[in-house]
C-alpha cells in the first residue's frame, strides 16, 4: 500500500448486541446523574471490560477466520487474548477507579459517541 493510500482521521468499529448497547447508554445516563456513584463507577468498569473484550475478539479473531487462518493458530490467539482479558479489569479499575468527576463525565461523552454511531458518514 502506498502512503498516499493511508487514509488519515478514518475510524474504525465494532458491532455490538442490543444488550450491551442497552446497558451502555444506562452507564452513561446514571453516570451523568451521579458521578460519585462507586456502584455507577463498578458498572462502567465492567462495561469497558466487556467492550474491549468483543472489540478485540473481532479485530483479532474475525480477520484470521476470514482469512481462514488455521484453528491451531487461532486458538493460540484465543489463549493470547483471554491472558489479556485476565488482566484488564484490574487496569481499568485502577484507572477508572482514579479519574475525578468531570473526567468520569467526559468518558461518558465519549462512551455515548462510540455507541450511537456518532460521526458516521
Amino acid at each position: 500500500m502506498a502512503s498516499s493510500d493511508i487514509r488519515i482521521g478514518g475510524r474504525i468499529a465494532f458491532e455490538i448486541d442490543d444488550d450491551q448497547y442497552s446497558r451502555a447508554l444506562e452507564v452513561v445516563a446514571s453516570l451523568r446523574d451521579d458521578p460519585a456513584d462507586r456502584q455507577v463507577s463498578r458498572q462502567l468498569i465492567d462495561l469497558v471490560v466487556e467492550l474491549t473484550d468483543v472489540g478485540l475478539a473481532y479485530f483479532f479473531l474475525h480477520p484470521l477466520e476470514l482469512a481462514g487462518v488455521g484453528a491451531i493458530r487461532r486458538q493460540g490467539v484465543k489463549v493470547a487474548l483471554g491472558t489479556a482479558g485476565r488482566v484488564l479489569p484490574a487496569v481499568v479499575r485502577s484507572t477508572v477507579g482514579s479519574m475525578n468527576e468531570s473526567q468520569l463525565l467526559k468518558l461518558a461523552d465519549f462512551i455515548e459517541h462510540i455507541v450511537s454511531g456518532a460521526g458516521e458518514e
